[in-house]
């Protein structure tokens, strides 16, 4: 069965729309059973042949990362199936093998539920295909949290100066995953104008690297951050790579 390589990029473009719009609001998960048992069986077949030898029979790493357990989880949280399918279709079996990336689309579709199947996602009734990976997002197996550190994300508030006289986001939402570092569609600025915004606070560092934001210019304007997020107690802060005003008013 051939690659659709042309049909892919559309899908992935148009399986990313809803979940950019607003991807703190969790609709379908990993744990509502979003595979069949008979592909996650395929999965395992096609897994045995193309990527056991790294991997592990029980997805336990051997020389190559694990994927299943916490650290794998970890690492792809509060997002959707895209990324990390994308990623190994991209990228697995390694390039420097002979069939680099050279599975059918379906394959890697069912590699990807023997890969939940290993993580204890339960199955259910229908299969996963590509037109539902955007959305449909993967959780930990209690539910959804917020995103962990060092996750690059997005987040709506206000532009504020602290006692320290810091840049901070104030009044901020809850940040979410976004794949994008910079540059921001106008779709996904219309849906962060239209947030509500929430009761968090985030210091502002690196505000150097968004060396075309005049910050004096946009104190007490809504503002859109993208960053990477640092989770630490009584500190948490972004270390931006991208700032956009959204409303030259700020209002709860």
């Amino acid at each position: 069965m051939p690659r659709t390589s042309t049909f892919w990029p559309i899908i992935l473009m148009l399986s990313m729309l809803p979940a950019m719009a607003a991807r703190q609001e969790f609709g379908t998960t990993v744990l509502d059973g979003v595979y069949s048992e008979a592909q996650a069986a395929r999965g395992q077949a096609a897994y045995r042949t193309s990527c056991v030898a790294c991997h592990g029979d029980a997805g336990e790493g051997v020389s190559a990362p694990a994927l299943a357990g916490d650290r794998f989880i970890e690492r792809w949280r509060e997002d959707t199936l895209v990324p990390i399918y994308g990623f190994i279709r991209e990228r697995m079996p390694p390039r420097r093998a002979a069939n680099a990336g050279a599975l059918p689309d379906t394959d890697y579709l069912d590699i990807l539920t023997h890969i939940l199947n290993l993580n204890e996602y339960r199955s259910g009734e229908g299969e996963l295909t590509a037109d539902l990976l955007g959305s449909v997002t993967l959780v930990g197996r209690d539910g959804p949290r917020p995103v962990p550190d060092g996750a690059h994300v997005v987040a709506v508030g206000c532009l504020s100066l602290d006692a320290a006289g810091r840049w901070i986001l104030s009044n901020s939402t809850e940040p979410v995953r976004t794949p994008s570092i910079t540059t921001s569609t106008f779709a996904e600025l219309e849906a962060s104008s239209r947030r509500s915004l929430g009761s968090q606070v985030f210091r502002l560092v690196d505000m150097e690297a968004v060396f075309d934001f005049e910050p004096e210019e946009h104190e007490g304007h809504k503002i859109q951050a993208k960053g990477y997020i640092v989770r630490q107690p009584n500190a948490e802060r972004i270390g931006l790579s991208a700032l956009e005003m959204l409303d030259s008013s700020c209002e709860l």
